[in-house]
């Protein structure tokens, strides 16, 4: 039985590579969301006359845009990685093969590079504001395309990513300052504070979770009050940190187990699919 299901789950992978290659992945350009101009400094620029506050240009960012094949506007996923920077190519391309097999584009969002930054694994716990900016930015970029649908992305990542996803739709939080909205966050082992959110929201993560304990994304299950979206939460057993991201053994990074857990990687990606059409559709 389980040789059956590891041949299955190489078979689905290879179906998935079919899909794209990185030749296949479009590299683009866009820069970071910036607070716009609030309803008073627009309100005194208008009654004085006056031009609207110039704001400084955020930082320019790069990342791959993956997209299914065919015609249409797809329904988009911003992808989000962790403290240690961009995925290796082999993993990016996995989780967009993934994500495209489903039938959305992808588009997956370096923050560090163009920052010159190795990583932000070794900082106090936390998301930095600008990679929230660096979400918004990627979804004006999207919502300006063509083939894509601007009333259907979601934002998904994965530890300092998924704080990040969910940060970016943390109700009354940066979400307010923007007319265009995430319509879905997908976390995968993030840290969990005392939140609610604006957009319905999946959690994902593993028990033996020491970086990002579990027992906090209990806590801020148990504190919803309700006027916020649904939060869902699901909790591995037998899971460390990254336990979507095959690797030959577990190690140890800034301290923490890594390891992969294929029980939980599946489960998981079971999960993030049924949530995805549940709010993306296909």
């Amino acid at each position: 039985m389980r040789n059956l299901m590891r041949l299955r789950l190489l078979a689905a992978l290879l179906a998935y590579a079919g899909l794209v290659t990185a030749a296949d992945a479009e590299p683009v350009r866009f820069p970071s969301a910036v607070v716009p101009p609030t309803p008073l400094q627009l309100r005194l620029a208008s009654e004085r006359s006056l031009p609207v506050p110039e704001i400084a240009p955020g930082q320019m960012l790069v990342g791959e845009l993956y997209r299914p094949s065919g015609e249409g506007r797809f329904p988009a996923v911003v992808l989000l990685h962790g403290c240690d920077g961009r995925l290796s190519a082999a993993g990016e391309q996995r989780e967009a093969q993934k994500l495209m097999a489903l039938g959305y584009a992808v588009l997956a969002v370096d923050s560090f590079g163009p920052r010159g930054v190795r990583h932000r694994c070794a900082e106090e716990f936390g998301v930095p504001v600008d990679r929230v900016m660096d979400a918004y930015g990627a979804l004006q970029y999207l919502a300006n395309r063509a083939d894509i649908d601007p009333d259907r992305v979601a934002v998904m990542g994965y530890s300092q990513g998924g704080i990040t996803a969910i940060s970016a739709v943390t109700r009354g939080g940066v979400e307010t300052l923007f007319e265009r909205h995430f319509k879905a966050a997908v976390a995968y082992y993030p840290g969990c504070d005392n939140t609610e959110v604006a957009a319905p929201t999946l959690i994902l993560i593993g028990a033996l979770d020491e970086w990002t304990p579990t027992s906090n994304c209990r806590e801020m299950i148990a504190r919803q009050s309700g006027a916020g979206a649904a939060v869902e939460l699901f909790v591995y057993p037998d899971a460390y940190h990254s336990f979507n991201f095959p690797r030959d053994h577990s190690r140890e990074y800034f301290g923490y187990r890594l390891e992969y857990n294929e029980a939980a990687d599946r489960a998981a990606w079971n999960e993030t699919t049924r949530f995805l059409r549940q709010n993306l559709g296909r």
